[in-house]
Protein backbone atom coordinates (compact mmCIF):
# COMPACT_ATOMS: atom_id res chain seq x y z
CA UNK A 1 0.00 0.00 0.00
CA UNK A 2 1.35 3.64 -0.77
CA UNK A 3 2.36 6.10 1.85
CA UNK A 4 -0.37 8.34 0.17
CA UNK A 5 -3.29 5.73 0.54
CA UNK A 6 -2.20 5.17 3.98
CA UNK A 7 -2.67 8.84 4.65
CA UNK A 8 -6.43 8.66 3.33
CA UNK A 9 -7.22 5.73 5.33
CA UNK A 10 -6.22 7.69 8.51
CA UNK A 11 -9.07 10.13 7.20
CA UNK A 12 -12.02 7.90 6.76
CA UNK A 13 -14.18 7.70 9.90
CA UNK A 14 -15.21 4.45 11.13
CA UNK A 15 -17.92 3.04 13.33
CA UNK A 16 -15.45 2.23 16.22
CA UNK A 17 -13.31 5.52 16.48
CA UNK A 18 -12.79 9.11 15.45
CA UNK A 19 -10.23 9.92 12.89
CA UNK A 20 -6.23 10.23 13.97
CA UNK A 21 -5.94 13.63 13.90
CA UNK A 22 -8.97 14.78 15.98
CA UNK A 23 -8.02 14.81 19.44
CA UNK A 24 -11.61 16.05 21.52
CA UNK A 25 -14.84 16.71 19.63
CA UNK A 26 -17.49 19.54 20.69
CA UNK A 27 -20.61 19.41 18.82
CA UNK A 28 -22.46 22.78 19.38
CA UNK A 29 -25.31 21.49 16.81
CA UNK A 30 -22.97 21.74 14.21
CA UNK A 31 -22.23 19.18 11.74
CA UNK A 32 -18.97 17.62 10.92
CA UNK A 33 -17.80 17.12 7.28
CA UNK A 34 -14.62 14.93 7.01
CA UNK A 35 -13.50 15.21 3.42
CA UNK A 36 -13.61 17.58 0.89
CA UNK A 37 -16.73 19.31 0.21
CA UNK A 38 -17.39 20.88 -3.17
CA UNK A 39 -20.26 23.02 -4.96
CA UNK A 40 -22.24 23.26 -1.41
CA UNK A 41 -23.79 26.55 0.23
CA UNK A 42 -23.52 27.03 3.74
CA UNK A 43 -26.42 28.91 5.59
CA UNK A 44 -25.05 29.72 9.44
CA UNK A 45 -28.18 30.45 11.92
CA UNK A 46 -29.13 33.10 13.73
CA UNK A 47 -27.79 33.48 16.95
CA UNK A 48 -29.73 32.97 19.97
CA UNK A 49 -31.25 35.04 22.52
CA UNK A 50 -30.20 34.84 25.62
CA UNK A 51 -33.50 33.74 28.24
CA UNK A 52 -31.30 36.39 30.44
CA UNK A 53 -32.15 39.17 28.08
CA UNK A 54 -35.67 39.02 27.45
CA UNK A 55 -37.61 42.07 26.99
CA UNK A 56 -39.32 43.46 30.39
CA UNK A 57 -42.88 43.56 28.57
CA UNK A 58 -42.36 39.95 27.28
CA UNK A 59 -40.84 38.57 31.48
CA UNK A 60 -44.09 40.75 32.58
CA UNK A 61 -46.49 38.98 30.16
CA UNK A 62 -45.43 35.30 31.18
CA UNK A 63 -45.26 36.00 34.78
CA UNK A 64 -48.71 37.97 34.95
CA UNK A 65 -51.08 35.99 37.30
CA UNK A 66 -54.85 36.41 36.71
CA UNK A 67 -56.57 37.69 39.47
CA UNK A 68 -58.65 35.26 41.27
CA UNK A 69 -62.66 35.50 41.38
CA UNK A 70 -64.02 36.33 44.80
CA UNK A 71 -67.14 33.59 45.23
CA UNK A 72 -70.50 35.53 46.05
CA UNK A 73 -71.37 33.41 49.18
CA UNK A 74 -74.91 31.96 49.07
CA UNK A 75 -77.21 32.59 51.74
CA UNK A 76 -79.20 29.32 52.21
CA UNK A 77 -83.45 30.31 52.47
CA UNK A 78 -83.37 28.83 56.07
CA UNK A 79 -81.16 31.59 57.09
CA UNK A 80 -83.25 34.48 55.79
CA UNK A 81 -86.19 36.07 57.86
CA UNK A 82 -89.48 34.96 56.70
CA UNK A 83 -92.05 37.94 55.28
CA UNK A 84 -95.92 37.37 54.99
CA UNK A 85 -97.69 35.10 53.02
CA UNK A 86 -100.30 37.54 51.94
CA UNK A 87 -99.85 38.14 47.80
CA UNK A 88 -102.25 35.54 45.81
CA UNK A 89 -100.17 35.16 42.51
CA UNK A 90 -102.39 32.67 41.34
CA UNK A 91 -105.28 35.24 40.90
CA UNK A 92 -104.26 38.18 38.86
CA UNK A 93 -107.24 40.01 39.08
CA UNK A 94 -107.10 39.26 43.39
CA UNK A 95 -103.20 40.17 43.35
CA UNK A 96 -104.17 43.35 42.15
CA UNK A 97 -106.42 44.08 44.36
CA UNK A 98 -103.94 43.23 47.34
CA UNK A 99 -101.52 45.38 45.96
CA UNK A 100 -103.56 48.24 45.97
CA UNK A 101 -104.46 47.76 49.30
CA UNK A 102 -100.63 47.06 50.48
CA UNK A 103 -99.65 50.77 48.53
CA UNK A 104 -102.62 52.17 51.31
CA UNK A 105 -101.01 50.37 54.04
CA UNK A 106 -97.80 51.85 53.45
CA UNK A 107 -99.04 55.24 53.50
CA UNK A 108 -100.87 55.18 56.47
CA UNK A 109 -98.30 53.35 58.54
CA UNK A 110 -95.50 56.00 57.31
CA UNK A 111 -98.25 58.55 58.33
CA UNK A 112 -98.57 56.89 61.53
CA UNK A 113 -94.62 57.18 62.00
CA UNK A 114 -94.83 53.22 62.18
CA UNK A 115 -91.91 52.57 59.58
CA UNK A 116 -89.18 55.55 58.22
CA UNK A 117 -89.51 57.58 55.56
CA UNK A 118 -87.20 56.35 54.00
CA UNK A 119 -88.50 53.10 53.20
CA UNK A 120 -89.17 51.79 49.59
CA UNK A 121 -92.30 50.80 48.25
CA UNK A 122 -90.81 48.06 46.71
CA UNK A 123 -89.05 46.57 50.28
CA UNK A 124 -92.63 47.28 51.91
CA UNK A 125 -93.80 45.16 49.16
CA UNK A 126 -91.68 42.37 49.85
CA UNK A 127 -93.03 41.83 53.58
CA UNK A 128 -95.95 40.28 51.85
CA UNK A 129 -94.52 37.79 49.54
CA UNK A 130 -93.85 35.22 51.79
CA UNK A 131 -90.47 34.06 50.69
CA UNK A 132 -87.50 34.45 52.98
CA UNK A 133 -85.57 37.93 52.42
CA UNK A 134 -84.28 41.06 53.89
CA UNK A 135 -86.80 43.73 53.42
CA UNK A 136 -84.66 46.57 54.74
CA UNK A 137 -87.54 47.97 56.78
CA UNK A 138 -87.06 50.49 59.81
CA UNK A 139 -89.52 50.24 62.10
CA UNK A 140 -89.77 53.34 63.90
CA UNK A 141 -93.30 52.71 66.67
CA UNK A 142 -92.88 50.82 69.34
CA UNK A 143 -91.41 46.99 69.69
CA UNK A 144 -95.53 46.01 71.32
CA UNK A 145 -97.02 47.98 68.62
CA UNK A 146 -94.92 45.85 66.29
CA UNK A 147 -94.88 42.67 68.04
CA UNK A 148 -99.21 43.00 68.75
CA UNK A 149 -99.70 44.13 64.87
CA UNK A 150 -98.33 40.91 63.95
CA UNK A 151 -99.90 38.48 66.04
CA UNK A 152 -103.33 39.89 64.91
CA UNK A 153 -102.13 40.11 61.67
CA UNK A 154 -100.67 36.16 61.43
CA UNK A 155 -104.11 35.26 62.93
CA UNK A 156 -106.41 36.42 59.92
CA UNK A 157 -107.78 33.90 57.64
CA UNK A 158 -106.23 35.90 54.28
CA UNK A 159 -103.14 35.06 55.23
CA UNK A 160 -100.89 31.77 54.86
CA UNK A 161 -99.47 29.87 57.53
CA UNK A 162 -96.21 29.25 57.39
CA UNK A 163 -93.42 27.14 59.22
CA UNK A 164 -91.39 29.35 61.31
CA UNK A 165 -92.99 32.31 60.49
CA UNK A 166 -94.21 33.61 63.64
CA UNK A 167 -94.73 37.46 65.15
CA UNK A 168 -91.66 36.88 67.61
CA UNK A 169 -89.73 35.46 64.39
CA UNK A 170 -90.32 38.58 62.36
CA UNK A 171 -89.87 41.00 64.40
CA UNK A 172 -86.70 39.68 65.70
CA UNK A 173 -85.00 38.47 62.23
CA UNK A 174 -86.85 40.91 59.91
CA UNK A 175 -86.79 44.35 62.24
CA UNK A 176 -83.79 43.61 63.84
CA UNK A 177 -86.13 44.40 67.19
CA UNK A 178 -86.63 42.38 70.55
CA UNK A 179 -90.50 41.11 70.58
CA UNK A 180 -93.34 42.70 73.09
CA UNK A 181 -95.98 41.14 73.94
CA UNK A 182 -97.44 43.58 76.50
CA UNK A 183 -100.86 45.02 75.46
CA UNK A 184 -101.14 47.41 78.78
CA UNK A 185 -98.39 49.69 76.23
CA UNK A 186 -101.00 50.12 73.73
CA UNK A 187 -103.08 53.38 73.85
CA UNK A 188 -106.34 53.24 73.02
CA UNK A 189 -105.49 55.01 69.20
CA UNK A 190 -102.84 52.34 68.58
CA UNK A 191 -105.36 49.70 69.13
CA UNK A 192 -107.47 51.04 66.35
CA UNK A 193 -104.67 51.76 64.33
CA UNK A 194 -103.87 47.83 64.53
CA UNK A 195 -107.29 46.99 63.39
CA UNK A 196 -107.06 49.11 60.82
CA UNK A 197 -104.24 47.72 59.15
CA UNK A 198 -106.31 44.29 59.46
CA UNK A 199 -109.34 45.88 57.79
CA UNK A 200 -107.04 47.68 54.90
CA UNK A 201 -105.50 44.52 54.08
CA UNK A 202 -108.78 42.38 54.00
CA UNK A 203 -110.20 42.88 50.46
CA UNK A 204 -113.64 41.50 51.41
CA UNK A 205 -114.17 44.30 53.47
CA UNK A 206 -114.85 48.00 51.18
CA UNK A 207 -112.91 51.22 51.07
CA UNK A 208 -114.01 54.52 52.04
CA UNK A 209 -114.55 56.35 49.02
CA UNK A 210 -114.83 60.32 48.41
CA UNK A 211 -117.39 62.25 47.50
CA UNK A 212 -115.91 63.30 44.53
CA UNK A 213 -118.23 61.01 42.27
CA UNK A 214 -114.95 59.71 41.46
CA UNK A 215 -115.35 56.07 42.70
CA UNK A 216 -111.80 54.75 42.26
CA UNK A 217 -110.12 56.80 44.54
CA UNK A 218 -110.65 56.04 48.25
CA UNK A 219 -110.87 58.49 51.20
CA UNK A 220 -107.98 56.79 53.52
CA UNK A 221 -108.03 59.47 55.89
CA UNK A 222 -108.11 58.40 59.59
CA UNK A 223 -111.68 60.04 59.89
CA UNK A 224 -113.32 57.97 57.03
CA UNK A 225 -111.84 54.52 57.61
CA UNK A 226 -112.62 54.65 61.56
CA UNK A 227 -116.66 56.49 60.23
CA UNK A 228 -117.14 53.28 58.10
CA UNK A 229 -115.89 50.66 60.80
CA UNK A 230 -117.50 52.11 63.43
CA UNK A 231 -119.51 49.21 64.39
CA UNK A 232 -117.16 46.75 64.14
CA UNK A 233 -114.22 48.42 66.34
CA UNK A 234 -115.31 46.79 69.40
CA UNK A 235 -113.19 44.30 67.78
CA UNK A 236 -110.54 46.19 69.48
CA UNK A 237 -111.22 45.07 72.90
CA UNK A 238 -109.30 42.14 71.90
CA UNK A 239 -106.32 43.20 71.13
Amino acid sequence: MKQSDQDTDDLQPTNARKPTYIKEQHNYNCQQFFGNITNCTFNMPPATTPASSSSPATSSTTNRKRPKQKKTAVVPASEKPMTIRYFKHNNNSMLQRQRHRVDILYQKWTEWGWIDNDTRPEDFDRLFEGSPCHCNITWTGTNSTLTILLQELLKQNFVERQARCTAKNLVTTQFGRTANSSKSRLDEETKRRIYLSIIILDTSKPLPQRDTGNTEVEDVRDAALYEIYEGKLRATKGI
